[in-house]
């Protein structure tokens, strides 16, 4: 999908810049963004129209006046999602405009009043669901005749972001203006960057809103925090000894199918569940050796039985206890005689499944010669799986705080740290993991890669792995979200945080709204 919007959004750059002088850009690619280059003010024909930008912590307006009529763009200033059916009134010099957001965040009216040139401080009301908030600015209209002027985009900074994103900026809460202060340096925009993205000659790129919203691009809020230090480590999905198990049978025989066969691999089975029968087999030497025994049993009964019957005959002259030892004796070579004759017909045995869960594995054919332990069924919970994890620092095992799994198709697994080995293989740790995650469609012995969190820290802005891209020079590469429709590049060094997340080491400060969604994009407009 992103190398369709892509092919899109070069094509439109294409046709917008055919018929006006190319402006210099970046050549080959190259990244400024580590550069300190001060935020920009614009230079903007007439033509163009005159973009109108105000911000707060949690709205940004953007403005754009053009034949009389004003387009009004309402995003969210943390995330730049639309705020859809967002009321929005605009007030300055007596003169008011209410509008209301569609669905895309987008609105327009008549706004005759609002383009006569001159100098306006704007009051704006944003209220939506979980949004009521106030912005104030200044901006100025050129006449329609002043060709091309210098035209700041925005002119409002509250005073909890003029550190944020505009330190130089001249602007202040409620509107203030100290002319005295350093103004931005301009920046030229051919006009018809109003419409398409371009590559500006600093190295950022300017994004209208409009292609902004086609292509769903998306910032997150990151600032300078301590983080957990991480480790990675290469992962093995592994079975968990408790939810599992093994149908072995515990003598040789032959096996046969319950009523309703044996259980396919990947069916679900109970716990106690009958999965075969074993019929026991036994030699001719083992038979013939059962039979003798039986043929010394009968004997012994036999000798018993008499030796019984003459003392209960003479029982007034011996004592009693000599008469009971004998009929004991006599009873137990019963027993014994009906066991040995039990024996030689052999009962078939149930196995029996010791756990719930699916057969991952079957070797088993009907009328087939097993031999005791030979495992016939392996059954394995799919919901109860373990990672092992190979950690070659030995007291990593003492400093894990947390760990998440990243699986080859990107898709994240919270993990719980169940413990460590004490005996190194082959010179490395063995930790075990616990899958918090169901149903998450893993198989045993598949190979997963493993954030492990530890209780070292560092300082750094943590953002989502899809946030860092790579430039022409394979430089990891961050985009900020400097105004409403410009992009900065930033060269930047990442660790990894867990498995979807890292953290910027270096290369960005203070807080900054990062792109996390079309960050691959922004760096193919040239």
């Amino acid at each position: 999908m992103e190398r369709y919007l892509s092919a899109v959004l070069c094509g439109s750059l294409l046709l917008g810049m055919a018929s006006i002088p190319a402006p210099t850009f970046a050549h080959g690619g190259e990244d400024h963004g580590d550069e300190a280059a001060p935020k920009p003010a614009v230079l903007a024909p007439a033509s163009a129209g005159v973009r109108l930008e105000l911000q707060s912590p949690d709205v940004e307006l953007l403005g754009i006046l053009h034949d009389g009529k004003l387009t009004l763009y309402a995003d969210h200033f943390a995330t730049n999602e639309p705020i859809p059916s967002a009321k929005v009134e605009l007030e300055s010099k007596g003169q008011k405009l209410a509008l209301q957001t569609e669905a895309n965040g987008m609105a327009e009216v008549a706004a005759g009043w609002l383009s006569q040139p001159g100098h306006y401080e704007i009051t704006a009301t944003v209220q939506a669901k979980g949004v009521n908030d106030l912005l104030i600015g200044t901006t100025d209209i050129p006449p329609p005749d002043a060709g091309t002027v210098e035209k700041p985009w925005w002119n409002f900074w509250g005073s909890q972001l003029q550190d944020m994103l505009l330190p130089q900026a001249a602007w202040a809460h409620g509107g203030e203006d100290h002319g005295d202060e350093a103004k931005p340096t301009a920046v030229p925009l051919p006009a018809t960057a109003r419409a398409v993205p371009t590559r500006l000659p600093d190295g950022s790129v300017f994004m209208p809103k409009p292609a902004q919203h086609l292509l769903g691009v998306r910032t997150v809020l990151g600032k300078v925090q301590a983080v957990a230090q991480t480790v990675q480590l290469n992962g093995t999905v592994v079975a968990d000894p408790n939810a599992s198990g093994r149908v072995q049978p515990s003598q040789a025989g032959r096996v046969i199918a319950p009523p309703a066969g044996f259980p396919a691999v990947g069916s679900r089975v109970e716990s106690g569940q009958v999965l075969a029968h074993l019929e026991p087999s036994a030699s001719n030497i083992d038979k013939g050796n059962q039979q003798e025994k039986i043929a010394e049993a009968r004997s012994e009964l036999a000798l018993a039985d008499k030796n019984a019957a003459r003392l209960e005959s003479i029982a007034g002259v011996i004592p009693r206890m000599e008469v009971d030892a004998a009929r004991s004796t006599a009873d137990t070579l019963t027993a014994r005689l009906q066991a040995l004759q039990g024996s030689l017909v052999q009962q078939p045995e149930a196995l029996r499944s010791p756990v719930s869960g699916i057969i991952s594995a079957a070797n088993i054919m009907q009328g087939q010669q097993v031999a005791a332990g030979e495992t016939l069924f392996e059954i394995i919970d799919p919901n109860q799986l373990q990672v092992e994890a190979l950690a070659y620092d030995p007291a990593l095992g003492g400093q894990v705080t947390g760990a998440s799994a990243l699986t080859a198709d990107q898709k994240t697994l919270p993990l719980e740290f169940v413990g460590s080995s004490q005996q190194l293989r082959q010179q490395a740790l063995p930790l075990w993991f616990r899958i918090r995650a169901s149903n998450a469609h893993l198989s045993v012995g598949q190979a997963l890669s493993v954030a492990v969190q530890t209780q070292a820290s560092l300082q750094g802005i943590p953002v989502p792995a899809s946030s860092v891209v790579k430039n022409s020079q394979q430089e990891s590469v961050v985009w900020t979200h400097a105004t409403a429709e410009r992009f900065v590049p930033h060269k930047v060094t990442v660790l990894p945080l867990d498995a979807d997340m890292v953290v910027v080491t270096d290369g960005l400060s203070g807080t900054v709204r990062v792109v996390t969604q079309g960050a691959a994009l922004l760096p193919q407009v040239h």
